[in-house]
């Protein structure tokens, strides 16, 4: 399984609701979690085909902002 963490401007559980429906019905993606007390608001992202840019547009496309994150665990 391939993991993928992402930073993120969501500021509270409102926000992660709002890209909750988006992130749900991607194929490929296994689970999802936001940290949002890490400054950088991370979104790590659990599955066998993750593709960033489709991840990157579904928050575009709610009104937030997801970059790949340059450090990958």
């Amino acid at each position: 399984m391939k993991k993928l963490i992402f930073q993120t401007d969501l500021h509270c559980g409102g926000c992660v609701r709002k890209i909750e429906t988006g992130l749900n019905q991607l194929e490929g993606i296994d689970r999802w979690a936001v940290d949002l007390q890490h400054e950088q608001r991370l979104l790590s992202v659990w599955g066998h085909e993750i593709d960033p840019k489709t991840i990157e547009t579904v928050f575009e496309t709610c009104g937030f902002e997801a970059k790949l994150s340059d450090t990958q665990i």
